[in-house]
């Protein structure tokens, strides 16, 4: 059974932390095991707003902002995603801790786990990306769905080039995020929006240190963890899921009906069920 939302905790507490060449903000509520959400590169750390509060009655829930994302200052110089996550753990006196990584957060997640182990207690990894991408030998259906997202991507990338930024949204929306609706839809367009020159551009992204290749070294992932993977995502995200969790030991693969690429937001009592199970299993 998903956690219940609590009634009467205080508000989420709201900070900055200064980093080597800039600044993050985060925002932590509860107490407990502590659990980090790190968002995706087309979101900010707003898609995680309902869980922050959900799951504080029975955890030290933290969500931040990526180098450039939300409240995050943009990177001028060089930096490292796992770097930055080390300090606000340290900040916090927060290790080990889950970690909870949508799309690129997951395979920041996944190479932190690797640098720190010692650090991490679990990983929930909704349809997470992978550091260096994924090798061949690919199947049919596989090399079909990587040239569809190579083709939907270079269209999505001539739009934001050609200054039309409306239709720049509506192809990411296409091809990442087809199940969001209402709210969920209008907090989306939103993050993109306000976070367009990290979303589009790469702003800060592109001083990003490079992690080495996470595939051919995820079996030196030994904590639990549990892979998500929508069938409203972009067709290319099953094989990234297949090969986290078939890389990882232990891992647990989860198909979520009716999920895009925000698992979280398209489908939050699958995303729910998924996290609580992870959760209660070794918390």
């Amino acid at each position: 059974m998903a956690p219940k939302v609590s009634s009467e905790g205080k508000a989420p507490v709201r900070a900055t932390l200064e980093v080597p060449g800039g600044r993050l903000e985060y925002a932590t509520a509860g107490h407990g095991t502590p659990v980090v959400f790190v968002h995706s590169v087309i979101a900010d750390s707003r898609m995680w707003d309902r869980e922050l509060t959900r799951y504080a009655p029975g955890y030290r829930t933290i969500r931040y902002d990526l180098r450039g994302f939300g409240g995050s200052s943009a990177a001028t110089s060089e930096f490292s995603y796992t770097a930055d996550l080390r300090a606000l753990l340290a900040h916090l006196n927060a290790g080990p801790a889950w970690l909870v990584g949508s799309s690129m957060g997951g395979a920041i997640a996944i190479n932190f786990a690797l640098a720190h182990p010692e650090l991490v207690r679990g990983l929930v990894l909704a349809a997470p990306g992978l550091s260096g991408g994924v090798e061949p030998p690919f199947d049919a259906e596989e090399k079909a769905a990587l040239e569809y997202d190579d083709k939907k991507s270079q269209e999505v990338n001539q739009a934001w080039t050609q200054g039309d930024r409306a239709a720049a949204f509506e192809r990411l929306r296409e091809l990442w995020c087809s199940a969001l609706k209402g709210p969920n839809l209008a907090l989306f367009r939103t993050m993109v929006d306000e976070n367009a020159a990290e979303v589009f551009g790469d702003r800060s992204a592109q001083h990003a240190a490079r992690d080495p290749p996470a595939e051919g070294r995820l079996g030196g992932v030994r904590v639990p963890a549990t892979v998500l993977v929508g069938d409203r995502d972009n067709p290319s995200m099953p094989l990234f899921a297949r090969r986290v969790a078939r890389g990882i030991p232990g891992a647990r693969l989860v198909k979520v009906p009716g999920a895009d690429h925000l698992v979280n937001l398209s489908q939050p009592e699958g995303f729910d069920r998924a996290l609580t199970d992870a959760l209660s299993g070794t918390s």
